[in-house]
Order: C-alpha cells, then sequence, then structure tokens
C-alpha cells in the first residue's frame, strides 16, 4: 500500500470514527462505498478504517473517555453499515456456511464482517449473531448442513465456549474455521480445535474455497472437557459471593465487581483448558489497567481476586492455582 493511500485511509478512518460514534450509519455508508469505487476491497476497509476505529472506541470506552451508550452506538453502526455492504452482493450461488459467536462472546463485529465478505465471494451465508451456547449451534448445524462453520472469538471468557462449540460442529463433521483476537492470541484457536485459523476476512474465504473443492479429511483435534468445569458453574454463585465479601469498601459497586469477577472465572476455565495461566493474567492485567476509570479501585479489585483464589481453593485447586498465578 503506499504513502497516498495510507494517508487516504488516516483521512477516512477519522471521518468514519465521528460518523459511527454519531450513529450516522449514511455517513459511514457514504465513505465506505466510496472506497470501495476507489479500488479498496471489503478487507482494507475492516482491516484498516473499521477495526482502527472500533479499537479506537474500545480504548476510549476502557479509560473512561466515552460512554457505554456511545460504544453501543458505535458498534451498532459499524454492524449496521457492514449489513449494507451485504447487500449489494448478487444472489447467493456458492455452498452455506454458518457464522456464529461463541456464547459468553457478545462482540459481533467480526462474524460480521466475515460473513458480509462471505456472502459478496458468493457464499449463502446464515449469521447467527453473538453469544450462541453450542447446544443451539449443534441443533442448528445439524438441520442446515452447511459446508462448514466460521467461528468468531473476541473475548477470552468465551475460550472454553468456543471449544464447545468446535466440539459441537466436529460431532456433525463439519470443519471450522476461525479469527478473532481470542483465538488469534498465540494462535490459541488451534489448540482449541480450529481446522484453520484466519488473521482476516479475506483468509476465511480463502479457507472456505479452499474447502469448497478439497474438504479436510481429517478434522483437528479438540482438548478434552476440564472435568471440574461442571462444578465451577454449580457454585459461580457462592464463589462470586465469597469474592465480594472479601473485598474491603464495595459499596454501590457490587454488581459491576460481581459481573467482573464471574468474567475472571470464564477466563480461568479457558486457562486451565489450554493449560496457560497467561490466558488468565493477561485479562487480570487489563482489569488492573482499566478498573479505576470504572469506578473500582484497586484495592477493592485486589480483595476481590484474593478472595477469589480462596475460595476456589475449596475443591477447585486448578482453578485458585490458575487466579494466584494470574494475579502474582
Amino acid at each position: 500500500m503506499t504513502a497516498a493511500s495510507d494517508s487516504r485511509l488516516g483521512e477516512e478512518s477519522l471521518a468514519m470514527l465521528a460518523a459511527l460514534i454519531d450513529g450516522d450509519v449514511t455517513l459511514a455508508a457514504r465513505i465506505a462505498t466510496s472506497m470501495l469505487d476507489q479500488g479498496s476491497s471489503l478487507d482494507e476497509i475492516v482491516g484498516d478504517v473499521l477495526r482502527p476505529v472500533q479499537a479506537e472506541v474500545g480504548a476510549r470506552w476502557a479509560q473512561g473517555d466515552l460512554g457505554i451508550a456511545y460504544e453501543h452506538a458505535a458498534t451498532a453502526a459499524v454492524e449496521e453499515l457492514l449489513v449494507r455492504l451485504s447487500s449489494t452482493a448478487r444472489p447467493a450461488a456458492g455452498p452455506t456456511v454458518v457464522v456464529a459467536v461463541p456464547e459468553l462472546d457478545p462482540h459481533a463485529l467480526g462474524a460480521r464482517a466475515v460473513a458480509a465478505a462471505c456472502t459478496l465471494d458468493g457464499f449463502r451465508v446464515c449469521y447467527l449473531g453473538p453469544s450462541l451456547p453450542a447446544a443451539d449451534l449443534e441443533e442448528y448445524l445439524d438441520l442446515q448442513i452447511p459446508m462448514a462453520l466460521v467461528l468468531s472469538c473476541a473475548v477470552p471468557t468465551a475460550l472454553a465456549s468456543a471449544a464447545r462449540s468446535i466440539a459441537a460442529a466436529h460431532r456433525l463433521d463439519l470443519p471450522v474455521v476461525g479469527g478473532g483476537r481470542a483465538f488469534g492470541a498465540h494462535r490459541r484457536g488451534l489448540r482449541l480445535g480450529l481446522d484453520a485459523l484466519a488473521a482476516s476476512t479475506a483468509e476465511a474465504v480463502a479457507v472456505l474455497r479452499d474447502w469448497e473443492t478439497e474438504p479436510p479429511t481429517v478434522l483437528a483435534i479438540a482438548p478434552d472437557p476440564v472435568p471440574e468445569a461442571r462444578e465451577l458453574a454449580r457454585r459461580r454463585p457462592w464463589l462470586v459471593a465469597a469474592a465480594l465479601d472479601g473485598a474491603s469498601d464495595v459499596g454501590d459497586r457490587a454488581r459491576a465487581l460481581g459481573d467482573e469477577m464471574a468474567r475472571v472465572l470464564d477466563v480461568a476455565e479457558g486457562a486451565v483448558l489450554l493449560d496457560e495461566s497467561a490466558v488468565l493474567g493477561e485479562h487480570v492485567a487489563w482489569l488492573r489497567a482499566t478498573s479505576a476509570a470504572h469506578g473500582v479501585p484497586e484495592s477493592v479489585l485486589e480483595g476481590a481476586l484474593s478472595a477469589l483464589a480462596g475460595a476456589l481453593d475449596t475443591g477447585l485447586d486448578r482453578f485458585a492455582a490458575a487466579v494466584r498465578a494470574a494475579c502474582s
């Protein structure tokens, strides 16, 4: 890409950021259409404009500079923009693919982007949206019988549920191509059983086109489920309550802090499943960097994490070890 196009994309990104924060999808669509007319691909628009814009919105929210309503408005505007771009596609002539996001991941932008790219490339796309339980996904796949599943996972809270979604597809002999920050970090998606890992929408489409003519003969092997996961789920309310009890001066922060402790448990399941403490360590580092901006002082957060580790000592030793390693 030339310096001139880099400059153009930078200017487009600033204009897109302003439009999306304002929820002005019409202006954002004009910008995107202009880029397509000038020769940019959808992958370039997603990678060079929409992804940096979304990252900037997320960073401003994490720093407390942007309210959650503005973050939601920008995300909804990006998704609507991708839907509008998809609507320009010719009638689908290719095979069916299902695009989904695993349970506990509320972020659907990556899935929406790859759904748009597949639609524009001629696939018949069944887009299922965010946070879909594996059992419901399996039922849908069994009825639709697609060529493949495309799974997007952006957050580490969903890694264990993503493994269950992959296993559900594999039980039906369907290959799975995945993408997203959580899968891409240290290629964790491949260790969870993905048959292919795509770093961009274009890569995902290329994998699907390859599978159209030469599908995988052997599907990848996923790790065995964590045996203690059911007990963790059963005891979750008590564990969260114990974490709150161990934090000083919680006050009106109890609900927000409780939600964060529940997410720590979700990430811990992924860390134990992958046998990689860094999964939870990265999440705790992010919490430490952002919690104060959202009204949870560091001392309150640390007290809750310490109490959570102590509560996990009662029969959930691997999870307790993961939390302690992440906090050290």
